[in-house]
């Protein structure tokens, strides 16, 4: 049975609560017409009008009619739409981003470690901590849907809405986009009600299932792509806010469809017609996927100095660079990515370890590691002046041990290479320095979804290569993206045990095992996006973690598969039907695309199928 919410009727409550504050969700509005933007004449002043929507995006579009009071605000809110926009971009993916994916997503991806004593026993050891999870529930219904909500009315309820269709449809695709990693957090939620602007924040809505937002989310990239006309130079534009794109609409449009590919892929194992009908169709459009690394969805940190003798006051840096340096060294590189420098190829850059006087030792790593890392043993005075011990390595922490060691005077394992004193500017020495951009989709991704899209045997214009062919351009478009020495790089590639040792000579799932283990080292440190690959493909081959605190709600030789809903929602959960989605409010629940589990029930790794 779909789980759905029993609520008092939705227009009665309303009015209650328009009885107290003004609230312009409570109002019955006009429907977008089936192919274009364009409002209705013949709107109602006053009362209450439903308008039915026949349309394929009836449960998505806006279907509503405004009074002249909330037109009225809807016109006002134009002139703030910008600022708007640029935090509703900003904040889409950074926000509170240390207690509400480093501690999870970005430990769960496998890609950091917690090295903090006062973080153990808490989420990066499974046990669910409501005061730093529930920031990303309440960020995005309190936070980006009202942003979305307003910015969406004031496109639309205007004496012009015309001229605002193309931000119109911008601001939906980066909505879904942020409904992705909710939905690939939590499960079923409550999507479509706010997709359409519809419920004021206060209002209590139903959750729809995973299948349904998918459903949901496809179809509003579909409509986006669709509608927006990018040789249209009547079109309202934000440039200096748009921090994503700066106003070019068509990166706007190769990032849908590449976004939608990555969402096809997500579902190829639990709805693998679904999954061919969606990538096809975005392997097909006319705008194209991704073409270079100028096409990387990031976020460029606002950026301000932070006073080194109160280190927590910052939070407008780099996120990766503020969670391991510049707060003493809480997240560093885990076991599993050292493991993966180290042995997916055997070539790449040669450094040395020094050893006495005069000898030294030669070793091969994957130059991404040195890029990005500082070698093990860093102490305040290394830090201080941004260099490190030539006598030591490149060092993992395993996830989830309980005996964390972090201290300025020395750091066990390896750190961010970030300089200690954040300053201005980028530098490609020290890659996650304070002004450094986050990607959260970008060029090298796209050739790896490519490269499985190939591999499954899907078709579409923009698929002009075999799956082996995308793989090398993926891995060499990563070694771009960093600025690795192209000799370093050429090294690399070459030396890549997947293309010697027969992963692409026919056996499926070995070469997607090649293609998801180099999309992983490709995606870091986007926790949200690992964490989901590894639990769709159950690739790259993660350790499981030292301790398990979630007191049965993993169960113990398991992966943890979700985080739970926030306490805020336990009495929302109790009213749902038969209870169903409170019994399945478990972190050791799979998601709706995750059909099989990675260990069996003796905590033994088990082969995954991924091509049924």
């Amino acid at each position: 049975m779909t789980p759905t919410m029993k609520y008092k009727n939705i227009f009665l409550q309303c009015i209650a609560v328009m009885a107290v504050v003004p609230i312009a969700g409570c109002y019955d509005f006009d429907e977008f017409s089936r192919d274009t933007y364009a409002i209705e004449d013949d709107r109602t002043e006053n009362g209450v009008t439903d308008v039915e929507d026949k349309t394929k995006y009836a449960d998505i579009n806006i279907d509503y009619m405004v009074s002249k009071e909330d037109s009225a605000r809807c016109l006002s809110d134009l002139s703030g739409v910008a600022s708007i926009f640029r935090e509703f971009l900003y904040q889409g993916y950074y926000s509170q981003h240390q207690r509400s994916t480093n501690l999870t997503h970005d430990i769960y991806a496998g890609y950091v470690a917690n090295n903090q004593p006062k973080h153990s026993k808490q989420s990066p050891d499974y046990l669910y901590t409501d005061g730093w999870s529930a920031y990303r529930w309440s960020d995005f219904y309190e936070g980006r849907s009202v942003e979305y909500r307003t910015m969406l009315r004031a496109y639309k309820f205007n004496p012009s809405p015309e001229r605002y269709k193309n931000m119109f449809y911008i601001t939906r695709i980066y909505y879904a986009f942020c409904m992705l990693a909710h939905t690939d957090t939590y499960g079923d939620m409550p999507f479509r009600e706010y997709a359409r602007t519809r419920i004021p924040q206060t209002n209590n809505v139903a959750y729809d299932t995973q299948e349904q937002i998918y459903d949901a989310m496809f179809r509003m990239l579909e409509q986006a792509v669709d509608e927006i006309d990018p040789e249209d130079a009547s079109q309202f534009k934000i440039d200096r806010d748009d921090i994503c794109y700066f106003g070019d609409v068509y990166k706007w449009l190769r990032f849908a469809n590449t976004l939608r590919l990555r969402m096809a892929l997500r579902i190829s194992n639990v709805d693998p017609a679904r999954a061919k009908e969606e990538a096809e169709h975005a392997l097909d459009n006319k705008y194209g996927l991704m073409t270079s690394n100028d096409d990387n969805m990031q976020t460029v940190p606002k950026y301000a100095p932070v006073d080194m003798g109160g280190l927590n006051d910052g939070g407008n840096e780099n996120v990766h660079a503020m969670t391991s340096v510049l707060f003493g060294g809480e997240s560093v590189m885990s076991w599993d990515m050292e493991q993966f420098y180290r042995n997916l190829s055997t070539g790449g850059a040669v450094y040395q370890i020094k050893s006495g006087r005069n000898g030294s030792t030669d070793k091969v790593i994957d130059p991404r590691c040195i890029k990005c890392w500082y070698r093990a043993k860093m102490t305040s005075n290394l830090l201080a002046d941004a260099k490190e011990s030539l006598r030591e390595d490149y060092v993992g922490c395993h996830r989830g041990t309980q005996e964390p060691d972090i201290s300025m005077s020395i750091l066990n394992y390896s750190v961010t290479k970030t300089k200690p004193k954040p300053e201005r500017g980028l530098d490609s020495e020290f890659w996650f320095n304070c002004s450094r951009p986050t990607v959260w989709l970008g060029y090298s991704e796209s050739l790896f979804l490519k490269a499985e899209a190939a591999l499954r045997g899907w078709r579409g214009a923009d698929l002009t290569m075999d799956a082996e062919g995308y793989f090398r351009a993926g891995v060499q478009a990563s070694m771009d993206y960093y600025m690795i020495d192209p000799a370093d790089a050429a090294a690399y590639i070459d030396g890549l045990v997947a293309l010697s040792d027969g992963s692409f000579g026919g056996d499926k799932e070995r070469a997607l095992e090649a293609i998801i283990t180099q999309k992983w080292m490709a995606v870091f440190p986007n926790g949200n996006e690992g964490w989901a690959e590894f639990r769709r493909t159950d690739y790259p081959r993660l350790e499981l973690q030292l301790s398990n605190m979630s007191g049965g709600d993993v169960p113990q030789g398991k992966h943890i598969k979700r985080i739970l809903y926030p306490q805020s929602e336990n009495s929302n959960l109790f009213f749902s039907e038969n209870g169903e989605l409170q019994a399945a409010n478990s972190q050791g629940r799979r998601l709706w695309w995750d059909v099989a589990d990675t260990n069996n029930d003796s905590g033994k790794r088990a082969e995954p199928r991924n091509f049924r």
